[in-house]
């Protein structure tokens, strides 16, 4: 049980009635659904379509009927794969609405992969909004949104025939207005009339779900070995968005919009994002990644999460801008970026760079996120320099979420120890951390009930007493904040008896534009060698010349002199920083660029090691075969390439 009275539930649908005028969420507009009943606006001056919070409640219903009548009940599992929308999030309320249990899905899953997370979770449905999505599914019935019943308008004189028209692209106010008897699905009135009937009575179990009831089960992604269903239930879900709150997140409804584009299938989005925007009741946008660029612009936004990969990629295209200029422009640039201090250099450097800079991520930003990996203090000071604040946190799966993290700064409570760059921040309210021979152990309202249809896995990383145990090393300094040091599964054990943890090699790499990521080898060996992914965004901006046609460009560009040299003096640099026995004595750049598509990246942008030294081990093997021998018997060693 957790110590908060409210669950995530109780508060949507508290605002779908309390406050059903007030916009929930916004999306693109689309000039050939502007027409409308008169009185009811649906597209604003900025072009963007906004769903209140009647509407919103609405989309919910609908799907709650449709899966009623299809047998649905209390403990029974869906499944959702698609890109964030807000269908996604409605199919989500809705199945929890009824007591079941949501399964989210990668939408960059492979066929083999959906369909073994159905069958391990045993979901009897999977929602999509993309027929391709829905193509991969064998083992659950496969149900577009379209697939809900239409609905008829008759004071329009016409039929909306899918639901995704009716309740997003088109979402008209007035469509819903039951005075005019505009929305003639019965099923909806009743679903909710009976969510309104479950408010009224005001009983601790909501909608019949219990603290302890399963709520969703959230697949690990599986940088190494077959993914773990992590269980986490109302009460998680609440501690997490409470906890995180008090921690200083606190969101305005007045002011501050989200944007959504992380994976909703990671904990991170799911429940620090798209959860804590729900909790309080902010207005949302929906993008894909790739479309992150432009949504900062169209939307706006004042709340946005990142890995440390979208973090680093936005400030090498910022950095790449900077460093096209010229003439005037460039020595603009140049002055500004040494204005570190307060003062007058400082404001007239924000005034004449920095302040563009923040224009084109949308103006608005004030809480950046960072989790999923650690970021390079590089890119933290940065951002920092720009005049934003890029805090880190750190959470998993099996902690519903943000643990730990830096608070923003001026959090009330906090004053001088919000942040701490390095760190993940402080302990977030009612749980409690201790490290176990430098093992970062976890109790409270936070922690999962265990893995599913996985009793041995679960019994791994539980305690009797309920303390999980992560795997992760970390340390503490005086004031609390926690820094993470390693992997306690993760260290290379050279042949003389060195231990060398991949973690630092690959956060020092980070200071080095040129390399993506880094895989340290050598567990047994005789020293440590690397395998390389290469930064293309980068390396096309250095490198000379373009890739001929028809020829892949990571390829194309290992190849090239001036890459070979810069990826050189990136390893000579990182080497200059390790010990002696850590250092980087041969290595190969990889000729391909590491991506979800390829199988080499999890869907949170995370290398998949395992997946990395079973490709490559041809390549591996090389750096400690043993070297040729001459004509006179002595061995011919090859240097570091």
């Amino acid at each position: 049980m957790n110590n908060y009275s409210e669950t995530l539930l109780r508060r949507v649908w508290s605002r779908v009635f309390s406050a059903s005028e007030r916009r929930a969420v916004v999306l693109k507009g689309n000039s050939s659904a502007q027409s409308g009943v008169p009185g009811f606006p649906r597209v604003s001056a900025d072009n963007l379509v906004q769903i209140d919070w009647r509407g919103y409640g609405a989309g919910v219903a609908a799907i709650m009927s449709f899966l009623r009548k299809q047998g649905f009940k209390k403990g029974d599992r869906a499944a959702i794969l698609g890109w964030n929308c807000p269908e996604w999030v409605w199919a989500d309320l809705a199945i929890q609405s009824l007591g079941g249990v949501t399964i989210p899905i990668y939408p960059n899953s492979s066929p083999d992969q959906v369909n073994y997370l159905l069958q391990d979770s045993g979901a009897k449905f999977l929602f999509s909004n993309e027929n391709e999505q829905l193509k991969k599914c064998t083992a659950a019935r496969p149900v577009h949104f379209n697939e809900i019943p239409s609905v008829m308008d008759p004071s329009l004189g016409r039929s909306y025939r899918n639901f995704v028209d009716f309740f997003v692209n088109e979402y008209n106010p007035g469509a819903l207005d039951g005075g005019r008897e505009a929305l003639n699905w019965q099923g909806v009135k009743e679903e909710l009339a009976f969510v309104q009937a479950e408010l009224a009575k005001n009983e601790a179990n909501f909608l019949g779900n219990a603290d302890e009831d399963l709520a969703t089960i959230i697949y690990t992604s599986g940088s190494t070995g077959a993914p773990k269903g992590g269980c986490l239930t109302h009460g998680n879900i609440s501690a997490a968005c409470a906890a995180m709150v008090k921690h200083g997140f606190k969101q305005d409804v007045a002011k501050d919009r989200y944007l959504s584009y992380l994976p909703m299938a990671h904990v991170y989005e799911r429940c620090d994002g798209i959860y804590m925007a729900l909790w309080e009741g902010v207005e949302v946008a929906f993008c894909r990644v790739d479309e992150v660029g432009d949504a900062l612009k169209l939307y706006r936004p004042s709340i946005m999460l990142g890995v440390p990969a979208v973090w680093r990629k936005m400030k090498d295209k910022i950095t790449g801008k900077l460093d096209a200029a010229t003439g005037i422009k460039k020595w603009l640039i140049g002055w500004a970026l040494t204005a570190t201090k307060p003062g007058l250099k400082r404001w007239l450097a924000d005034l004449l760079v920095f302040g563009k800079i923040r224009a084109e991520l949308g103006g608005q930003l004030r809480i950046m996120l960072s989790g999923g990996a650690p970021i390079s203090p590089d890119v933290i000071q940065f951002f920092e320099l720009i005049g934003l604040e890029l805090l880190q946190g750190y959470g998993l799966t099996e902690t519903s979420g943000g643990i730990s993290a830096e608070r923003p700064t001026g959090t009330p409570g906090a004053e001088g120890k919000c942040r701490r760059v390095g760190s993940v921040g402080q302990v977030v309210d009612g749980s409690t951390i201790k490290l176990v021979d430098d093992e970062i152990w976890i109790h409270g309202p936070l922690v999962f009930q265990g893995y599913w249809n996985m009793p041995e896995e679960s019994a791994k990383s539980l305690t009797a007493d309920g303390w999980f145990r992560t795997g992760d090393l970390g340390r503490f300094d005086d004031d609390g904040f926690l820094y993470i040091t390693g992997r306690k599964k993760r260290l290379l054990k050279t042949e003389g008896g060195k231990y060398v943890a991949p973690e630092k090699i690959e956060k020092i790499f980070e200071t080095e534009p040129i390399v993506h990521y880094v895989v340290p080898v050598g567990d047994g060996q005789k020293f440590i060698s690397a395998l390389i992914f290469v930064n293309l965004l980068v390396a096309k901006d250095k490198v000379p010349g373009t890739a001929p046609a028809g020829e892949d460009v990571a390829a194309w560009l290992a190849k090239q002199p001036a890459l070979v040299e810069m990826v050189k003096n990136a390893v000579a640099s990182v080497n200059g920083r390790l010990e002696q026995w850590e250092t980087i004595k041969k290595y190969e750049v990889l000729p391909v660029e590491a991506s979800v598509a390829n199988g080499l990246l999890t869907p949170t942008l995370k290398i998949r090691t395992e997946e990395v030294l079973k490709r490559y081990k041809t390549i591996i093997d090389a750096f400690y075969a043993a070297p040729p021998k001459d004509k006179g018997g002595s061995t011919k060693e090859k240097g570091s390439k």
